[in-house]
């Protein structure tokens, strides 16, 4: 089984929403085939922070206060003018930083004019001093991020639409254009926690297991199995991406897995080397 190649920039320094690199690099990853490409999220980056980045040994993320890190939706809206068939993907939203009635217009829209391309990625993140400076609790991320979901979806699904929470209330509004699919946007749901794997369960189109190993990945599916059992969902409705495996052997594992998409990275700033990264990976680690 090929896998499905998704794509996200490196991003460091300044450029990274560049007019010209953009336009080449999505148009590039369109012409060699890649299915889709994938577009980061900080608001802010502190100067200096005490949260511990989850995927760094060292603690640390890679990105700093000189880089470029432009707004998702607005990126990838830029990508789907310049594109017709690449999937245009968010990895990740950070979506208790977003009030959902404003973020369902937004999807809602972007999706409509890509024509169906878009699926919005989420996550709860990990900066607690990027939610600070927002003003949105940290410790309530969890339980916050669950109930915009639940209000994202019933704005897309539902005529007039109605939710109930402890955060957001509204009843008997409507929220158009609305995604083309009448289920609403696919939601990938990002994380290695049990609650992403609820979440995941619960609300996603898509599972993103960000942070483990092939092991790791094995035990997290067997639990979302698990939490689609108790909901009464077959779990083959929730699409599985991984980051790219280093080595022939992980991709055969993750294919035994049931994963469908791999994301690797490459610089938007040489549509040429990114030609040859993509090549040069299917052939050697991916044996297509």
């Amino acid at each position: 089984m090929a896998f499905k190649l998704g794509v996200l920039p490196v991003l460091g320094g300044r450029g990274a929403a560049e007019p010209a690199a953009t336009a080449a690099f999505v148009r590039r990853l369109e012409e060699v085939g890649c299915e889709s490409v994938w577009a980061v999220e900080h608001l802010v980056v502190p100067d200096a922070y005490r949260s511990t980045y989850p995927y760094d040994p060292s603690g640390r993320m890679s990105l700093g206060p000189g880089d470029d890190i432009p707004d998702p939706l607005h990126w990838l809206t830029f990508a789907a003018a310049h594109t017709s068939r690449l999937v245009l993907g968010t990895a990740m939203l950070i979506l208790p930083l977003h009030h959902p009635v404003d973020l369902a217009k937004r999807l809602a829209t972007l999706d409509v004019l890509s024509g169906g391309r878009l699926i919005a990625g989420i996550g709860v993140g990990w900066l607690r001093e990027e939610y600070d400076a927002v003003g949105v609790p940290f410790a309530e991320r969890g339980r916050i991020a669950d109930e915009y979901l639940a209000a994202l979806r019933a704005l897309w699904t539902t005529i007039p639409a109605r939710h109930h929470g402890r955060t957001v209330r509204f009843d008997g509004v409507h929220s158009a254009p609305r995604p083309t699919r009448p289920e609403g946007v696919p939601v990938m749901v990002g994380g290695h926690s049990p609650a992403a794997v609820r979440r995941a369960a619960r609300f996603g189109t898509d599972f993103y297991p960000l942070g483990v190993d092939v092991e790791g990945l094995a035990g997290l599916l067997a639990r979302l199995r698990a939490e689609c059992a108790a909901i009464g969902r077959d779990p083959a409705g929730v699409a599985v991406t991984a980051r790219a495996p280093a080595t022939r052997a992980d991709a055969d594992a993750l294919r035994e897995l049931g994963v469908t998409r791999v994301v690797i990275r490459a610089d938007p700033r040489d549509p040429d080397r990114v030609a040859e990264t993509v090549d040069r990976y299917r052939h050697e680690i991916l044996g297509e």
